[in-house]
């Protein structure tokens, strides 16, 4: 036999031909396919030479002959590596696009598990797995076994795998293939509990939907990760278009996902959120039965919340102006009080979220003052650590804000008294719109701004937030406050009074006199006051007014400081 290369045809004899002994084993009906195979372009010649070998190898692995070529190749190039379809044609001394053109060939291959595939966002490769060149060996067909699991963990263990190789195919992934295993696998391990769910789910979805669903609930499984971005629908759906006909069907209710109430929208959107989703409360007790959701909300919930009776009981001293104010609050938080009052408005079709914003000065009482009014109102407070809202990943801080939110939301519908959301400090968050924002920085913080403008607007519960930079907040935050009081420092009467409530033994001459003589606010008086008691712990004596006049002096740092850059004036 003469093999006639670079031309796409090969000689042979028709005695050879006829001739040609019928392979005893599969290598050897593949030794003989990759000899005529090499540099032949696939021609009709070809396939006419290979005849017998070909017809034995089609019927025992039940593959055309192309896909029994395209096997063969793959298995020798591919031997200790994977091969790309530009190493198949140079091996046939084809065309690329004659190759790309038999896509199917290699869906086929790849569905029967003869060869699998890898792919980036350049180029597709594949290789044949280390179980059929066993298969081979023994001269047995490969037959693709779906694996049996013991428990939910073996099964997870398996999906998570699976779902990292579709997550690393960044090209053209086999959503088909995906499925088929899925499925497979879910099938033929029915005695798992976990299985049982999923399929329940599968029987009432699409092949998107499906992927959707368990996406999440891989995350929730693995990581308790319940509020999934959007966008990460794009791992398992095959275009952006896709995603975006995903996002917007949960977030208007057509989706079978959200008609069963499997997926709930988590909040809100904002300017450039594509909408955060989270599997429903039943969902995730299914799919996790033995962790108790409520002890997880709880706990998380603890590290935040400040409970009523935990706050030690303050007396508060306010200028006069203020006093009525801070009244009125005090009565307006009470139970009774507000369920009343919510009752009227709801009726008049008004909402019924209650809003506070404390604004001025540093040390005028502004947290201290909410503090109190949660004691004495009997609620707690959900206080927020804007600091952790803060991220340096694109999208986060808004996903962070709106789980603040989630979070008071679900709080309040299991409380029997409406807990505070108290933003401290709200000025770092709270914060001006960028107006023709073009960079992605100030894009996303219009984003955040919008976000808790929404949210504000739908709440259903109690709000306060301090801050003391008003001057700093977006005009729509003053909009959205229903009240606005501002604390300022005060009076040399009232300053005399926060002197002898935090020093009994000082008298009231004296008390006059460091009031009238240093403009301190309460917080100021509050450090001196401290200063005061360790130093006579240290030395056991007393300072006396003298020691006290000093400690005032150091307070103020430099008194010949007089402007006020980072600090708003009061009046």
């Amino acid at each position: 036999m003469i093999k006639k290369k670079h031309n796409m045809e090969l000689t042979i004899s028709d005695v050879e031909r006829d001739n040609m002994p019928e392979p005893t084993t599969l290598l050897d009906g593949m030794r003989t396919i990759l000899e005529f195979a090499e540099d032949s372009a696939l021609c009709d010649t070809y396939f006419d030479n290979v005849k017998i070998p070909m017809g034995y190898l089609c019927r025992r692995l039940n593959l055309t002959p192309t896909q029994v070529t395209l096997l063969a190749i793959i298995m020798e190039v591919g031997v200790n590596s994977r091969v790309s379809i530009d190493g198949i044609t140079r091996f046939l001394d084809g065309r690329n696009l004659d190759m790309l053109s038999r896509s199917a060939d290699f869906d086929t291959l790849a569905m029967r598990r003869f060869i699998a595939e890898i792919s980036d966002r350049r180029d597709v490769w594949y290789m044949v797995p280390q179980d059929v060149y066993n298969a081979f060996r023994h001269n047995e067909v490969y037959t693709y076994k779906v694996p049996n699991f013991r428990n939910d963990e073996e099964l997870v263990s398996r999906l998570d795998q699976m779902f990292m190789d579709l997550d690393s195919s960044r090209g053209a992934k086999n959503f088909s293939l995906f499925d088929k295993d899925v499925n497979d696998l879910l099938h033929a391990n029915t005695h798992v509990r976990l299985a049982r769910v999923l399929l329940n789910v599968m029987k009432k979805t699409d092949n998107n939907e499906f992927r959707v669903v368990l996406l999440m609930s891989m995350f929730w499984i693995r990581d308790s990760e319940n509020e999934i971005d959007g966008h990460h629908f794009g791992i398992v759906l095959d275009s952006p278009m896709l995603v975006r006909q995903m996002i917007n069907a949960l977030q208007k209710g057509r989706s079978v996902l959200a008609k069963k109430k499997i997926i709930n929208v988590s909040s809100a959107d904002g300017i450039l959120s594509a909408g955060v989703f989270s599997l429903s409360p039943q969902f995730r007790q299914q799919l996790t039965p033995d962790r108790n959701i409520q002890q997880m909300e709880s706990a998380e919930w603890s590290n935040r919340l400040t409970r009523h009776a935990d706050i030690p009981q303050k007396e508060m001293f306010y200028n006069s102006e203020v006093v009525g104010a801070v009244d009125r609050l005090k009565q307006l938080l009470q139970q009774e009080q507000m369920k009343d009052i919510l009752g009227r408005l709801k009726e008049r079709g008004l909402r019924g979220g209650f809003t506070c914003l404390l604004y001025g000065g540093p040390g005028t009482g502004k947290t201290e003052t909410v503090l109190q009014l949660a004691r004495s109102c009997g609620r707690d407070i959900f206080q927020v650590d804007i600091s952790q809202l803060r991220s340096k990943w694109y999208g986060e801080s808004e996903k962070l804000v709106k789980k603040v939110f989630d979070d008071y939301r679900r709080m309040v519908a299991k409380s029997e008294i409406a807990p505070i959301l108290f933003f401290n400090e709200a000025d770092a968050i709270f914060t001006r719109r960028m107006e023709n924002a073009a960079r992605s920085v100030d894009k996303g913080e219009n984003a955040l701004q919008n976000i808790i403008l929404q949210e504000m607007e739908t709440l259903d519960g109690i709000l306060i937030a301090t801050t003391n930079l008003q001057g700093n907040l977006d005009d729509a935050f003053e909009r959205r406050f229903l009240y606005k009081l501002r604390l300022e420092k005060p009076s040399a009467e009232v300053k005399a009074h926060i002197w002898q409530s935090m020093m009994p033994s000082l008298s009231q001459e004296d008390a006059i006199r460091l009031a009238g003589e240093f403009d301190f606010s309460g917080g100021q008086i509050e450090n001196v006051v401290r200063k005061h008691f360790i130093d006579e712990a240290l030395t056991g004596e007393s300072i006396g007014l003298a020691g006290l006049q000093a400690l005032c002096r150091d307070e103020l740092l430099d008194n010949k400081r007089k402007h006020t850059i980072g600090f708003m004036r009061c009046a």
